[in-house]
This record gives C-alpha cells, structure tokens and sequence, in this order.
C-alpha cells in the first residue's frame, strides 16, 4: 500500500494549459538569433537618445582625457609618428596612459571601428552577447542565460561609469565573459585551440586599457580554479586538470606578448609613477589613499535597494565613501535567484561564482574589512596598485549574474515529480518571501537602523554654515542652522530609501507570484523565464535612467568643442607665437585647480594636469619645492627652475606683475625672473641623498642660476661664469620626440634643461655623440657640453616601446595564424568527411 501511494506521489505532473509552445518548434540555431536579436533591440532602445536623438556621452573624464591628448594627438596626425611624451602636462611625462594606441591590430581593433559608428552599442552588444554565450555554455539553458546577461548588462555601474567618461573600464567589462569563457572551455576540453582562444580573450581584455578590470577577473578565475582542482583530485581526473592548467599557462603567457605593446612600456614607466614601488613616504599608494573608496558595510544592500544610500548626488549620497556616481544595484528578482543558486547549487561554476562572491565582497569592503585587505594590500602581487576598492563590486555582480542564472536554471530544470517541485516552490517563495519580510522591516524599521546621514556631515555642515555667516562654529545659532539643514536633508535620504525599498518589494513580489503560478501549472517554464528577463530588465533599466538621463547627455559634438578658451587663454597663445612656438615657457594656472585640471594643457604647456599615475619625481618637487610645507603660494626660485612665465591666479604675488585682466575676473601674473627651458652653468654640487637634494632647493642661499644640484660627479669639471663669459644656448626644435639646441660656451660646462628628468628612455647627443644625462636639482636634467659650438639634441627613444611592439606583432601573427591554420584544418576535415 506504502509502495503505491509513493509511487502516485512521484508520477510527472501534467503540461501546464498555459505555455509558448512556439519558442519549443524552433530549432536551437533560431533561438540563439531571437537571443541575439533582443541584445541588438536591448541596446539600440536603452542607448536610443545617442543613436536616434542626436545626443552623445562626454563625461568629465573624457573632457579631462582630451586636454591631456590633444599635443600627441596633433603631433601624431602631423607627422605619423607616436608621439609617447607629453610635453604639456605636468611639466613633461610620458604618454602611455594618455593616448598610446595599441599598433598591432587584433581583434578588439575590429570593434575599435565599429565604435565610430555605433558607440557604446559597439561594445554593450558584445558585453550582453558574452554574458549570454558564458552563461549558456556553463548551464546550457538559454533563456536563463538571458536573464543573467541582462543582470550584468544593466547593472546600474553599466551607465554610471559611461556617464562619467570611464570609457576603458566599459570596455574591459564588456570583454569579461569573454575571458572567463575562454578559461572554462580550456579546463573542460584542453588542447592548443583553446589555449589560443584564451590567449585572444586575455588580450583584449588587457588592450581594453583598465588592467585594474583584468586584475579582478583573475580573482574570480583563479578561485575557480581552485574548485576544479579540489574536484579533480575527488574525481580521479588530475591528469586532464593539470592539463589544463598547461594549456592556461601557455595561453597567458601569449597573451602577455600579445599585449607586450603597450604595456612594457606602462610597466617600465609605473615604477617612476606614484603607484611605483616607492614607499608611501615618498608619495606610492598608502593605505588611507587606496582604500578612501571602500563600500561601506551596510552600503551593501545598494544591491537590494537602490537608493538606501541615497542617489549619485553629494547632497542625497549619505554612504562612507566620500562621494559616489551611483549604487551598485542589481535587483531582488536576480539577488534572490542568485541566493537559491548559492545555496542549492552544487556545480563547480556555481560554487566558484559564490566562493568569488564573497571574497570579492570583502575586498570591495576596503578598510571595512582591513583583517583581510590589510595583509592582501601589503603581501599580495599588484593589489595596492589600485585604489577604489569599491570597483570589486561589478565582479561581485558579474558573480551574482551568473548564480542568478543558475538559480533559475535549478528552480525549473530536472526532476518534475510531485516531490520534487513542491521543494522547489518551498525554496522559492520561502527565498522571494523572506526577502519581501527583509524589505518590509526595513521600511517599518528604517528610523531606528539607518541615520541617514555621513559620518562627520554634522560638523562640515557646521563649518559651512559659520563660513558663510562669518561668525565661530561654536555659535549655537549655527548649530541650529546645521541641524535645520540636516533634519531637511535626512528626510529627503529617507524618502528615497523608502520609495525604493517599495519599489524592490514589489518586483519581489511580481517575481515570487510569477514561480506560484509556474508550480502551480498555471504557466509554462518559457513563460516564466521570458517573464523574469523583463521584470529584471523593467527594473534596472528604470535605476539606470536615473544616471543616463538628457540631463547626463550633450549635444552631439566633437570633444574638443566643450573644452573653453578664455581671454586670457588666448592671450598666452599669443605670447607663445611671439616666444617662437612651443618649448620656451610654461604656465601654472594657480587659480583653475592646477593638480586636477586638464584644461590649460589643451592650449599651452604647463604646470598642471589630471592624471592617476603623475611621475614621482614631479610631485615629490610639487610638495617639498613648489609648495613646500602645504604653502598656498609657490615658492618663487622653483617657479623660475620650472620655466613659469605667466601665472594665473585671482591675486598678485609677490615678484611678479599683472599683464592681463580677464574678462573672467583672473589674472595674468608674469614673472621675470623665470629661467629658460635649457641654460648653462659653472658650478655644481654633488647631493646623493633625495632628501638633502629637496632641503638644499629650499635653502635660501641656493642659486639655481649659477648652481646645479647633481647626484654624482659629471663627466666634466666645469668653470664657473663671470660676467666675460661666452654661455649661449639657442632653441631650434621642440617636439615631443626631439629638442634640438645650438649652444655656444668658451669653457666646459653643464647645460641645464628644465625638462622633467625620466631616464627611460630620454638619450642626449653633443655633435652626433650620446653622452650622459643627469638628474639635476631633482626633477630636472643636465648634460655635460665641452668648449666651443655644438648642437645638443635630446630624443625619447624608449626601447620598450621598440622592443614590445615586435613582441606583439610576432605573438599576434603566431597566435591568430594558428588558429587559423587549425580552424581551417579541422573544416575541411568535416568536409570530408560529409562528402
């Protein structure tokens, strides 16, 4: 009897009445277009203000970026040559992270034209269709697959960061799939083949130009790794893991000489960098600097809710982070899947993408969670080389997308007996509703668990206020005024996480009622699963619009149009013209935010930039010399060694006069006394120590006119220069890869050059002859010239750059010609054998 009542209760349950039977007919290849078709709809709708109204994406990076490029971008279409120096920026600097294109052409150079045309759709349609294909190639459910890629596509950081301009890091994203698929098919069918496909997907990925992406990855890789290791060893089938692991290795070290151009050169030139392996004493990446971007804690449920912590304004943002463009949201429908997955699931992919998960979360944590970033920071290859750990969160996503997919695949796949689905409905609505319950106890419980306000926002407020007002912080009217402000804006913060909260609660429970009435046979599987796609796709295209929105979009334009010239911008040009053109003085635009501002090295050379990664030298110089002791004013002697005739500033200084009154209310300040790009002296003192070198520049008795600071002894003794004295130096050319100079001196001396001193690369000539180039009073450099005329010409000839792009090219044409050669080998033995 027992067995008969077991036996009722385990039969198939029957087909539901209501089901797509349409999407069953078609054939697996008529699915995969329909798939791909709703990417292309997907992307051309979401980006349809770019591509049909005549708007376009210029973020302040972009803008930041172009005043940076312009001088290389002009030399390189002049004269076909890459220009790899800048000369505008921050006094002189290498170029490679500002416009250094990749010269062997590979694959991703295929999307680099469809770009012109199409950007972003150029690479969101391949980020959703590499989502897609990893997904589906790790669960073989399609339509999951989908949801999963629409998670990771519209994740609210998809748009945050287009808006702010970060172009390369869309790009590295858009090629992840790509590269965690490759892996996966060299673990499952190793071989030479897949060796060269991982090693094409690697290297572009790492030709995205935002290593900081691909460095993550690798996180999420090498714990997968690690799972089909431990499986493989439970299994019996190490040998097949550990060839695997060969044919991995092969690929990686291929793909590191794919990417050998430009990224030897980057290498050589990031131990000269602020990132370099200085220590922080001596301005590397500290602690405090890399981690002030940790997500906070609490800020996690971003995920859940995506305004808990407010929205991307200053004014609504209340997290921990000193500001942030937007959450990292990806919804109830795919958290709650992924949360199935990682609980149920018991694939290897699935347990790498919850393993990566976690880590990953603790790592985006920061100094939230120093037990572990701490010993990582200081022990582990590269990993205090970026800042922002709050970035590990869109792989956190990308692990969530992935479970999602599994979650949904676990829920209606499989056994389809009566025990069976009824654990599986336990699973769901016990999951879709105890997220719903969390939901509503925040929104119940919001008062007394969140403050909505940021930590130490009470006192800014209070300084604030009693600046504006003139009278003492401590004042209580200020007090009340601060408190009135806060009270306004705290009510706001929770306005907003309450509308969000209800907003998630409600896709919940579209979700959860969606799995009732697929257990409940009221609907098909296809039905679910196509319904899910649009309830996640519904919700994270409505927070996305929230940050790509008109107000975040220009008219279409060239980039180059949004940077202003002022009068006063103008004005310099023209001194240049009269000077002779470039190379003989530069600009510290003192009152335009120097240190973080691109703008002014669009027109002319100067003492200012933005960059991640400025040469050591030149801000060490910056801190110790030029504002020395956190000084508002520059010191005046090292305005002169840095070449600043003009100054723009909202005051006069001390030593120098006004030239020019803009239009804008700033002023033109010329300093007289600067010295020339490139003059001789007699005297030199030999300084070893860089500490001593910084304290001797701030000595008062030091005179850089006369004097050169060396840290060895020059290959000349010189002699000193008196008023009878022949000491001439004559600009002839000044480009990015060349400064030529005809000097003239009746004794051997130093010729001094106020260009920053970076020895990878920079070779010195008198008359045909390489001779030595030292770096002088710190940043600078100086050449030893005999008596007598010569010409002096100075050329940036980095061999990194020589040697890697052979290393690329040879790489490239080996890797893709075998693949190939192998592709076409294995057609026409199909063909064959067909025939």
């Amino acid at each position: 009897m027992a067995s008969r009542s077991s036996s009722r209760r385990r039969k198939t349950l029957p087909k539901p009445s209501l089901e797509l039977t349409w999407w069953s007919r078609l054939s697996d290849t008529q699915q995969h277009l329909i798939i791909a078709a709703f990417f292309v709809v997907l992307s051309f709708a979401f980006f349809a203000p770019i591509h049909f109204g005549g708007k376009t994406l210029i973020g302040s990076d972009i803008v930041q970026w172009r005043g940076m490029a312009e001088v290389m971008i002009k030399y390189r279409e002049a004269t076909g040559e890459e220009p790899l120096w800048n000369p505008n920026a921050f006094g002189g600097m290498p170029g490679y992270l500002i416009s250094y294109p990749n010269l062997v052409p590979q694959i991703d150079t295929l999307l680099g034209w469809l770009r012109k045309l199409i950007w972003p759709s150029s690479h969101f349609i391949v980020l959703l269709l590499g989502a897609y294909w990893l997904f589906f190639y790790i669960s073989r459910d399609k339509l999951s697959s989908v949801l999963g890629a629409c998670a990771y596509g519209l994740t609210t950081y998809i748009p945050v960061i287009l808006v702010a301009g970060h172009n390369t890091k869309f790009i590295a994203l858009a090629f992840v799939p790509y590269l965690v698929l490759a892996f996966a098919h060299t673990m499952r069918k190793p071989g030479l083949l897949a060796s060269l496909l991982f090693a094409i997907a690697a290297a572009a990925n790492i030709r995205a130009g935002h290593v900081q992406i691909t460095y993550y990855v690798s996180f999420l890789i090498g714990i997968w790794w690690i799972i089909e290791g431990i499986w493989a060893v439970r299994d019996k089938t190490l040998p097949t893991f550990l060839k695997g692991t060969a044919w991995l290795v092969l690929g990686s070290v291929l793909a590191l000489l794919m990417v050998a151009q430009p990224y030897l050169a980057i290498w050589e030139y990031k131990q000269f960098t602020i990132r370099g392996a200085a220590s922080a004493a001596r301005g590397g990446l500290d602690w405090s600097y890399a981690m002030r971007w940790s997500q906070g804690i609490s800020e996690l449920l971003t995920l859940l809710i995506a305004g808990a912590f407010g929205g991307g304004s200053q004014e609504a943002y209340w997290g921990p982070k000193p500001f942030t463009a937007g959450p990292h949201y990806i919804g109830g429908i795919a958290l709650a899947l992924a949360i199935i997955a990682a609980l149920r699931v018991r694939k290897r992919p699935a347990i790498a993408f919850t393993l990566a998960a976690i880590v990953m979360t603790l790592f985006a944590l920061g100094r939230h969670a120093a037990w572990i970033n701490r010993f990582m920071f200081e022990h582990f290859p590269l990993f205090s080389s970026f800042r922002a750990p709050e970035t590990w969160m869109v792989m956190v996503v990308f692990a969530l997308a992935g479970l999602a997919v599994f979650g949904l695949w676990y829920l209606t796949t499989g056994d389809a007996t009566e025990e069976a689905t009824t654990e599986r409905m336990r699973i769901a609505l016990a999951t879709f509703g105890g997220l719903a319950t969390l939901v509503v106890l925040f929104i119940l419980l919001k008062g007394s668990l969140f403050r909505f306000e940021r930590p130490g926002e009470f006192q800014q407020v209070v300084q604030a206020v009693a600046q504006q007002s003139g009278v003492s912080p401590s004042d209580p009217r200020v007090y009340a005024a601060a408190e009135r402000y806060l009270s306004d804006i705290r009510e706001k913060r929770a306005d907003m996480f309450n509308r969000d909260a209800i907003r998630t609660l409600i896709f919940l429970l579209l979700g959860g009622g969606l799995f009732w009435l697929y257990f409940q046979r009221r609907i098909g599987r296809v039905l679910l699963q196509v319904a899910l796609v649009l309830l996640v796709t519904i919700d994270l295209w409505g927070v996305d619009r929230r940050y790509f929105n008109d107000e975040a979009l220009q008219p279409k334009r060239a980039i180059e149009r949004t940077i202003p010239e002022y009068d006063f911008d103008r004005f310099i040009k023209q001194r240049i013209q009269e000077a002779g053109g470039a190379g003989h003085f530069r600009v510290l635009p003192l009152a335009l935010n120097p240190l973080n501002n691109a703008q002014p090295v669009y027109h002319y050379e100067a003492i200012a930039g933005y960059h991640g990664a400025k040469l050591r030298n030149f801000q060490i110089f910056v801190d110790s010399v030029l504002f020395a002791r956190g000084m508002n004013r520059p010191d005046p002697r090292a305005l002169d060694m840095l070449n600043v005739r003009y100054i723009i500033a909202q005051d006069t200084l001390p030593g120098t006069r006004v030239v020019f009154q803009s239009q804008t209310g700033l002023l033109v300040l010329e300093n007289p006394d600067y010295l020339p790009r490139a003059y001789i002296v007699g005297r030199y003192e030999v300084i070893a120590s860089e500490d001593s070198v910084l304290h001797r520049l701030r000595a008062p008795d030091f005179d850089p006119r006369t004097t050169v600071i060396l840290p060895e002894k020059p290959a000349i003794e010189p002699v000193p220069i008196d008023s009878a004295s022949i000491a001439e130096v004559e600009l002839k050319k000044y480009t990015p890869r060349e400064i030529q100079l005809h000097v003239r001196t009746d004794a051997p001396r130093l010729l001094v050059l106020s260009e920053v001193y970076y020895p990878a690369g920079w070779k010195a000539y008198v008359d045909g002859q390489e001779v030595p180039i030292y770096r002088a009073n710190y940043l600078f450099r100086a050449i030893p010239v005999p008596e007598g005329e010569h010409e002096v010409v100075l050329r940036f000839e980095p061999a990194s750059h020589r040697i890697g792009y052979l290393m690329s090219l040879i790489s490239t044409l080996l890797v893709y010609g075998t693949v190939l050669s192998l592709v076409g080998v294995s057609y026409l033995k199909k063909h064959k054998s067909t025939k």
